[in-house]
Parts: C-alpha cells; structure tokens; sequence
C-alpha cells in the first residue's frame, strides 16, 4: 500500500511540473500529432540587405523598431504537424516549437542550407515575429520562436497563429 501511495504522490508531482502547453486541435495531450491547421499563415520572407521598388517586396517595422525590406515569401505555412509552447530552462523563458510537415521540412531545409548567414522572417498578420539570422541548415522541420516570452505571451502567439 506504502509503494502505491509513493507512485501515485510522484506521478502527481510530474503532471504538476510539465512545461508544455498544447496546440493540438482537440485540445488533448500537448505533445500529440497534428495536423494543426493555422488560423493566421505564417510567410517565411528572406530578408533584403537593400529596399527595392519590386511590387513584391515590402517593408515592415519589427516590434523594437528595425525596418526590414522583405522579399517574396520562400514558403508559406499553412498547417503544422505539431504546435506547443515550450519553457527554455536554460535561458528561463517561453517559447513557440512549431514542427512543420515534410513538404514544408524540406523546403525550410532546403532553404536555409543554401542561404546560411542570410537572414529569414518569419511573418503573419503583416507582422514580423521573428527574423533571425540563419547559424546552420535547418534540416529536421522544426522552428522555435524565441523571444523574452512570458508564458502568456507564448500562449496568445500560439493562440493567434492556430486559433485554438
């Protein structure tokens, strides 16, 4: 009896320390599959190191106020496999991870390993929400949009871009 007491108390006490919220569109477990169908999609637009006057161009401001001329986008995502907000305990903030489907995969893959160095946008609603340089090829269809999050910040980013 003293042992299942033990089991149950531990099991109680990891379900409380989970630091994942769910994206899954039957608001189940965090971690399921998707696919997760985007309420606002998300455009990938490499950024330009000059403006242009190509009608598909466009400049947008970011949110600390650096104004990008972004081309035409490289892949637009409209679904995902899986979408969750994740906590970083290393740099103790939150996070969006965002699994792309293999089509999707392997374009962003593609991409990124002929444009390392090169910067990318990440774009919904005419907003920038992110536009890091590009480090290494990203090859595993996975993207984490990191910035100072408070949980709840991540949860409405996630909430926006999914409608869930």
């Amino acid at each position: 009896m003293r042992s299942l007491v033990v089991v149950v108390l531990a099991a109680l006490l990891l379900t409380g320390c989970t630091s994942r919220v769910g994206g899954d569109p039957d608001g189940g477990d965090p971690t399921a599959a998707g696919p997760v169908d985007l309420a606002v999609p998300i455009e990938l637009r490499p950024v330009l190191a000059t403006e242009s006057t190509d009608p598909a161009v466009i400049v947008l401001t970011t949110e600390d106020g650096e104004r990008l001329t972004l081309a035409e986008p490289i892949l637009t995502i409209r679904s995902l496999d899986k979408a969750e907000v994740v906590h970083e305990q290393n740099a103790g903030t939150w996070v969006l991870d965002l699994d792309l489907d293999e089509a999707d995969g392997r374009t962003f893959g593609d991409w990124t390993t002929d444009h390392t160095g090169e910067r990318l946008a990440m774009v919904a609603d005419d907003e920038v929400l992110m536009a890091p340089q590009i480090q290494a090829a990203i090859t595993g269809g996975e993207i984490q949009i990191a910035a100072n999050y408070t949980r709840d910040d991540a949860e409405a980013l996630l909430e926006r871009i999914t409608g869930r």
